[in-house]
C-alpha cells in the first residue's frame, strides 16, 4: 500500500504536458535545421565515396589497372576478411590463371566497374540522376560496341555491380537507389529511367531520334549476344545464324520497339513525320496482333483535341 501511494504521488508530482502547436517561427528554425542535417549527410556520403571512386577511377584507366584492382578486392574479400591464409589466394590465382588472363574478361571488368562509378554518382545526387544521361549512353555504347568479344562474360555484366567485388571490398553494397538499373546490361530500365527522359522536349527531337536508334540496336544486340547460347552454323544458312531468341525478337518486339519510337517523337513535338512513319509502320505490320492497339493508338494521337474517336451510333 505505501508503494502505491508513493507511485501515485510520483505521478501528480510530474508537470502535465499541453500541447502546443508550431508558429511560424518554429516551422522555419525545424526546416532550416533539417536542411543543415541533409548537408551534413551529404557531405559525409561524399567524404564515404571519395577513397572508393578515387581507387575506381584509376582502376578505369586500362584493363590491367582494373585486373589489379579486381585482384585486392578478392583478396580482402574472400581470403582475409575470411581469415584465410596468403597461400589459399595464390593457389586461387593459380586455379585461376586463365580466366584472370583473358582480355575479354579484364574488358568486363572494367565495363563492370564503370557502371559501379555512375552508380556512386547516381546515389549521391538522386535528384541529378538525368544529368548523368550523356555518360550512361557512352557506358552502354562502351559495352555494346564489344558485344560479340565479351559475350562469354555475360555473367558478370548481368550481376548487379552492388554486388560486386568492388562495392564489397569498399562497403559500399547498401546503397539504395531508385530508378537506377544496377546492371550495364538492363538496357530497356536504363533508357527509360535514365537516357530518354531529359530529351523528351521539342527542342531534342534529333538526339531522341538518335537515342531510340541506339536503343533498338542494343535491345537487338543483348538478345542476339547475351541469352542464350550461341546458335550453331548448319552450312544451309547465309549470313550470321539467328538464334530462336533473336528471331522471336525481331518477330514481336522489334515491330512494338518502333512503334513506341515513332509515338514518343510525335509527343515530343515531330508530329507530322512521326505520324507518316506510324502509318507506314501500320500498313507494313497488317498482320501482326499488335495492329488494331497501333491503329487505336494512332486515332487518338491525331484526334481534333476535345473530340472523341468513337464512331458515332
Amino acid at each position: 500500500m505505501k508503494i502505491a501511494s508513493m507511485l501515485l504521488c510520483s505521478f501528480f508530482a510530474v508537470p502535465l504536458l499541453q500541447a502546443e502547436p508550431l508558429t511560424q517561427a518554429d516551422m522555419e528554425e525545424l526546416r532550416a535545421r533539417l536542411k543543415t542535417i541533409q548537408e551534413g549527410a551529404m557531405a559525409h556520403q561524399d567524404s564515404r565515396f571519395k577513397g572508393a571512386a578515387d581507387d575506381f577511377r584509376n582502376a578505369l584507366k586500362d584493363e590491367d589497372a582494373a585486373l589489379d584492382l579486381y585482384l585486392k578486392c578478392v583478396e580482402l574479400v574472400d581470403f582475409t576478411e575470411q581469415q584465410k591464409k596468403g597461400q589459399d589466394f595464390r593457389d586461387w590465382k593459380r586455379e585461376n590463371e586463365a580466366r584472370l588472363k583473358n582480355p575479354q574478361f579484364r574488358q568486363a571488368l572494367r565495363f563492370q566497374l564503370n557502371w559501379l562509378v555512375l552508380t556512386m554518382r547516381a546515389a549521391a545526387r538522386p535528384s541529378e540522376i538525368h544529368n548523368l544521361s550523356p555518360e550512361a549512353l557512352d557506358a552502354l555504347r562502351a559495352v555494346f560496341a564489344n558485344a560479340k568479344d565479351i559475350a562469354a562474360q555475360r555473367d558478370l555484366l548481368n550481376r548487379p555491380v552492388l554486388d560486386s567485388v568492388y562495392a564489397k571490398a569498399y562497403k559500399i553494397g547498401d546503397l539504395e537507389l531508385k530508378n537506377w538499373p544496377t546492371s550495364p546490361l538492363q538496357v530497356t530500365a536504363i533508357f527509360e529511367q535514365i537516357i530518354l527522359p531529359p530529351l523528351r522536349k521539342s527542342d531534342s527531337i534529333t538526339a531522341l531520334d538518335a537515342a531510340w536508334d541506339a536503343r533498338i540496336q542494343m535491345e537487338l544486340a543483348k538478345v542476339a549476344e547475351f541469352s542464350g547460347p550461341q546458335p550453331e552454323p548448319t552450312g544451309l544458312q547465309r549470313g550470321e545464324p539467328q538464334s530462336p531468341a533473336e528471331v522471336k525478337f525481331r518477330k514481336e518486339q522489334l515491330p512494338e520497339l518502333l512503334w513506341k519510337k515513332q509515338v514518343d517523337l510525335f509527343q515530343c513535338g515531330d508530329q507530322r513525320a512521326a505520324a507518316l512513319r506510324m502509318l507506314t509502320h501500320i500498313n507494313d505490320h497488317l498482320t501482326s496482333s499488335d495492329v488494331s492497339r497501333w491503329i487505336e493508338q494512332f486515332q487518338q494521337l491525331v484526334a481534333p483535341q476535345g473530340k472523341s474517336t468513337q464512331p458515332e451510333n
